[in-house]
């Protein structure tokens, strides 16, 4: 070996031991660290010292601002990740945030006719379904579409909330369509329903007091116009069914009655009944005559009147032309020839059924007209209106944000960041590193 070569072997032994010292001393110094903190943090939980619990904190605070400073990675890391979230979100919240305002309104949809009380309610004592449904659908109105556009036809919603004084976080943009309009509305707007009572609970936000009372009148103005539009609605088609069959049942009477008529006209006789049994009197009549008659002759033929004399052709004549009125009469009545229904019976026949039909259109119409006045009888009692019992004022309070909450929730959120930021740097140097 020379000597150069001798030399150089020893330069690197003495480095490496050089390095290797330096390591063992600054992994002396770290776990000297290490114990002084596990034993000051010993020292607090088992309160043995004598000093206040907040300085060993602002101690081991300065330990860990130490090693940020001695590492700039770390530094960077602290400040982007918790210092510069902590002020943005203190600064936001404390100075630039608009103030909300928010206005109540307490109502319950009520109806003229007092529900009847189902099984269920009477052993729940919860509201009847009836109640629950009609609150159901007002507390869904509110949340819809169609309360956000009839709103901007009634006081112009969307440019309420797009002001230029809103901040810009809580500002919405007005060149958004609809359906964004309606899901910013719902975050304005908070409906619930109180279990048994059916009581809606509508709260309305914005950012001034008059905005605020303005949007929560209109709001429970269109509620009550939807509840009375689905009483009206309610009113309208039952009385308009019930008018639909009167209507039916006065075409079928007048049409009956129609018929009668020209049934009267062409058979020249208002009751074929009342003349057949005229006719039946009168063949009864002339029958008695035609025995009578009979019996004359009889009683000239004993008395030895010959069937020739002038008395007994008169008699006879008599009981012939009798016989033949007593053959047209109850040919009128009835008939065998071909044409039946030119005889009194099948005029009656027909008349019967038209007197019939004619009665049971009668009857028809009777029950549809009674059936049109109970159904609007029965419609305005049954009529649902919005009884409002909370009307909604004038706020003098903001009711959020919570500035100081907010705050300190957006410190606490920078220091997760933080950390798990770190966290996750730490791992990816070690990986890398290994």
């Amino acid at each position: 070996m020379s000597g150069g070569e001798a030399d150089a072997s020893s330069v690197k032994s003495g480095a490496f031991a050089k390095a290797h010292a330096v390591a063992l001393a600054r992994a002396a110094g770290a776990a000297e660290e290490w114990r002084r903190a596990a034993r000051g943090l010993r020292l607090v939980k088992g309160k043995r010292v004598a000093r206040p619990s907040w300085a060993v904190g602002v101690r081991i605070g300065h330990h860990g601002f130490s090693q940020i400073r001695r590492s700039r990675s770390a530094l960077i890391g602290f400040v982007i990740l918790f210092v510069i979230p902590a002020v943005a979100s203190v600064a936001y919240f404390s100075l630039i945030a608009s103030s909300e305002y928010t206005s109540e309104a307490r109502f319950a949809v009520r109806g003229g006719e007092r529900v009847a009380t189902d099984a269920i309610s009477a052993l729940t004592g919860l509201a009847s379904f009836t109640q629950i449904q009609d609150s159901l659908i007002v507390s869904n109105y509110v949340k819809s579409q169609a309360i956000v556009e009839a709103l901007e036809r009634e006081i112009d919603l969307r440019a309420i909330y797009s002001r230029h004084s809103i901040d810009w976080l809580s500002r919405f943009n007005a060149g958004e369509p609809i359906e964004a309009f309606v899901k910013y509305w719902v975050g304005q707007l908070k409906a619930s329903i109180e279990s048994p009572s059916g009581i809606v609970t509508v709260k309305v936000s914005a950012f001034s007091p008059e905005d605020t009372l303005k949007v929560a009148n209109a709001t429970v103005d269109l509620s009550e116009r939807l509840v009375n539009g689905l009483s009206t609605r309610a009113l309208k088609d039952a009385v308009a069914q019930a008018g639909m069959e009167l209507a039916r049942a006065e075409s079928r009477l007048s049409a009956a009655r129609v018929a009668l008529r020209d049934l009267r006209n062409t058979q020249a006789t208002l009751d074929p009944r009342r003349t057949a049994e005229g006719i039946g009197k009168l063949v009864a009549e002339l029958r008695l005559e035609k025995i009578r008659l009979e019996q004359d002759i009889g009683a000239a033929a004993r008395s030895n009147v010959g069937p020739a004399a002038p008395q007994v052709q008169i008699l006879r004549t008599r009981v012939d032309v009798i016989g033949e009125q007593i053959a047209s009469l109850e040919d009128q009545v009835t008939s065998q020839g071909d044409a039946p229904s030119q005889a009194l019976s099948g005029k009656i026949t027909r008349f019967d059924e038209l007197e019939l039909e004619r009665q049971i259109a009668e009857k028809q119409y009777t029950l549809a007209a009674a059936a049109l006045e109970r159904a609007r009888v029965n419609a305005e009692g049954k009529k649902v209106y919005l009884a409002t019992f909370v009307h909604p004022v004038l706020a003098y309070e903001a009711s959020g944000p919570y500035r100081l909450v907010y705050s300190l929730l957006g410190v606490v959120a920078s220091a997760l960041l933080y950390v798990t930021g770190m966290a996750a740097w730490r791992a990816i140097q070690r990986k890398l590193g290994g």
